[in-house]
């Protein structure tokens, strides 16, 4: 009798401090959130967390306090964590719309407008369904120091289109020409598309589809062989970093190439916003396997701009980069390349870039290495 007396002294006790405790945490992190003292929020509530004390306010006001310190990455984790005790609070909803924004994670954004209601919808002005809301324009221009092969030119025009809160096509078209010296023109005529979902807040899927109608003209013949290539890939996001598996595969009647990688992709704290991502891919071609490295490091260089620097190793003969948007099939494959690519905001609707690489060329035939600048110009156009 004693010993069960005891144990409920002990529990009662226990249970008790728990809920003075939490008391206590509430009134002081209330103080901290009026007052805009958002580092001590952190602290108390980063030390109520420890001790077992977790409720929704608590995660919404440390959701808030990083949201204003402009750590948006940890905003959204407690903003999240709010969710589970209330799964269709507006407040969390609209923060996470807005730190998803504001980090980049359009999607992430997106699918929370998605859960919001109808008039706070419309306060935000975001909508389920846009046929079109971005258009982006782009032209290359590619100088080499062999003598044998005109300077390419490139152009490509792109369309994006909002088919739900969780749906988004892409669709491109784009030209390229080139001339050699036993050919009077070689041309490719290309159409891209790329559907993305958003499954879970932080999972994507995304398939996609591009045709390449290539084309040899010489003095006595013209030849086409056209080619698809089929591109899968999901990727997930763990607070900071971003984890992806792809794949591809391309075929004509020459060839056909399978490509599968991984990319991981980390944003590092700071006011510069800095970035890094490294992808790996294997590339299969007539049973042959070969590797191809990239590193990215990106940052706010400025107010308004952001900078990118790339390098990537490796043969590139039929290599499918950026979620399948382009596809490097040129007659001499590129072996090494490093450049980087600057973007202007120049307004809240248009978006200004350029960039520059220098690569390494090899002709096939002879294994004769030149040397190759590509500049590039662009425009996106959000409407």
């Amino acid at each position: 009798m004693y010993k069960v007396l005891i144990i409920f002294v002990f529990v009662s006790t226990s249970i008790f401090s728990q809920q003075k405790d939490c008391v206590s945490v509430d009134s002081i992190s209330y103080a901290y959130f009026m007052s805009g003292n958002w580092d001590e929020l952190i602290s108390v509530g980063k030390k109520a967390l420890n001790n077992k004390i977790d409720y929704k306010y608590l995660r919404q006001r440390i959701g808030y306090a990083y949201f204003m310190k402009g750590d948006y990455y940890n905003s959204i984790i407690h903003y999240e964590k709010s969710l589970e005790f209330d799964p269709v609070d507006e407040i969390s909803l609209y923060y996470l719309h807005y730190a998803g924004l504001y980090s980049g994670n359009i999607s992430l954004a997106r699918y929370y407008a998605g859960e919001l209601p109808e008039t706070t919808q419309n306060m935000l002005k975001e909508k389920s369904f846009r046929p079109v809301n971005i258009v982006d324009f782009e032209y290359n221009k590619k100088i080499s120091n062999y003598a044998l092969r005109s300077n390419p030119d490139y152009f490509r025009l792109g369309i994006n289109s909002q088919l739900g809160y969780r749906f988004n096509l892409y669709q491109s078209v784009s030209r390229y020409n080139q001339i050699a010296e036993w050919t009077t023109a070689i041309e490719q005529d290309e159409y891209f598309a790329l559907l993305n979902w958003t499954a879970l807040s932080r999972t994507n899927l995304s398939l996609g589809y591009h045709f390449v109608n290539s084309k040899v003209k010489t003095e006595t013949d013209s030849i086409a062989y056209p080619g698809n290539i089929w591109f899968g890939k999901i990727n997930q996001s763990f607070h900071r970093f971003d984890i992806a598996f792809s794949t591809s595969v391309f075929n004509n009647e020459f060839v056909q190439t399978t490509q599968i990688g991984t990319q991981i992709g980390v944003a590092l704290p700071g006011k510069r916003s800095p970035y890094l991502k490294s992808s790996l891919y294997n590339i299969n071609e007539d049973n042959y396997n070969r590797i191809v490295f990239s590193q990215y490091a990106g940052l706010y260089a400025a107010k308004k701009i952001w900078a990118e620097a790339s390098v990537t190793i490796g043969n590139l003969n039929n290599y499918v980069d950026l979620n399948g948007l382009y596809f490097y099939n040129s007659l001499d494959p590129t072996t090494f390349r490093i450049g980087g690519s600057v973007f202007w905001y120049l307004h809240p609707h248009i978006t200004i870039y350029s960039n520059y690489t220098y690569d390494i060329k090899q002709v096939v035939q002879t294994l004769f290495n030149y040397n190759q600048h590509s500049i590039t110009g662009g425009i996106i156009w959000k409407l």
